[in-house]
């Protein structure tokens, strides 16, 4: 009896380590709740590629923190906090300098509230007509249906080249 009660008790440990529990991003079991966290990121990315900037700014906590990645021409008012100091510090001259531009994510990983995308940013330098074509890596955290927190790793030498900011 007691063997049958360990070999039941292992069959259910073992149960809970099937792949559907391991993403649910918590380390509390298979009863967890499953983290939104990677459908909220994947929101983010769809409407700034559509331009809906009202559904960009509900995704966004009030006082979500933007980091840009250090080095780049856009980091000097890091950490931006809010929707607003995000579209004058880094989209409204990344827009201004870019035509075309585009953060493609390719790779999306979870952990828990944590959301890892690997992609690429391209666009055209609207004076000089160059190529911009940089890998990132973005890290988002998410609480509820937030962004709240978000950091940028990028090729800055490529940014700077490409916005006459390589000899600051």
């Amino acid at each position: 009896m007691k063997k049958a009660l360990v070999i039941g008790l292992l069959l259910a440990t073992a149960a809970c380590a099937e792949p559907d529990c391991a993403t649910a991003g918590s380390e509390e079991g298979c009863d967890a709740p499953a983290s939104n966290a990677l459908p909220v990121v994947q929101s983010f990315y769809e409407a700034i590629g559509t331009g809906d900037m009202e559904t960009v700014a509900s995704l966004l906590a009030d006082d979500v923190s933007w980091s840009e990645a250090e080095g780049s021409p856009y980091a000097a008012g890091n950490p931006y906090i809010g929707f607003e100091a995000m579209g004058a510090g880094v989209f409204g001259p990344i827009n201004e300098t870019f035509a075309d531009f585009a953060g493609t994510p390719q790779q999306f990983t979870t952990e828990g509230d944590r959301v890892v995308v690997e992609g690429r940013y391209t666009g055209t330098q609207r004076e000089t007509g160059e190529t911009l074509d940089a890998p990132f890596v973005h890290v988002f955290t998410v609480e509820g249906d937030q962004i709240v927190a978000f950091q940028q790793y990028t090729d800055t030498w490529q940014w700077r080249r490409m916005t006459g900011t390589l000899e600051d």
